[in-house]
């Protein structure tokens, strides 16, 4: 196959990679609107939203932001496990207190621990715990994380039998 035959392949197989992406981001998002938070279905808008960049990651030859990716999405998962687990009134109760103690020694930042600032969050927080399965993030971090471990070690034995034949 000649280079120009084999670049075009290559640029359409990216070309449906970003595609196949895009239709998972989209359609992960509008259902994001559509089930319900009480759903035992609410794991799958982020499930596609997370899946949608495989198709990238394929197609990008380094193995290494796989493991960054699914590092993160394990990170991610257990903030939103403990968000799960954190009660809303001890965040506004810190808040408070933050907001107490910075306005008593005249800081500039006692405003970002307003009472609306507060209220905002305690909505972040109810929409974190609601809305997204800390359990999907850690299963999608983890298998991505295993899938980079074990596309590194297969390109570091390419390279070292590589390296062995001219050397």
């Amino acid at each position: 196959m000649t280079e120009t035959a084999e670049k075009s392949k290559s640029m359409s197989a990216s070309k449906i990679a970003g595609i196949v992406s895009a239709v998972l981001w989209i359609v992960g998002f509008a259902l994001a609107f559509v089930v319900p938070s009480n759903s035992s279905f609410m794991w799958v808008p982020d499930a596609l939203l997370l899946i949608g960049f495989f198709p990238l990651l394929i197609f990008w030859k380094p193995s290494w932001p796989w493991l960054v990716f699914g590092v993160l999405n394990v990170v991610i998962g257990f903030v939103l496990l403990v968000a799960t687990f954190l009660p809303v009134e001890t965040l506004t109760t810190e808040m408070a207190k933050a907001r107490e103690q910075l306005t008593a020694t005249k800081s500039p930042y006692a405003s970002v621990f307003s009472p609306t600032a507060t209220e905002q969050m305690a909505h972040v927080h109810t929409h974190l715990a609601k809305q997204h399965s800390p359990w999907t993030w850690m299963i999608i971090g983890v298998i991505s994380t295993i899938y980079g471990v074990v596309r590194m070690i297969k390109n570091t034995i390419k390279w070292a039998a590589k390296k062995r034949k001219t050397g």
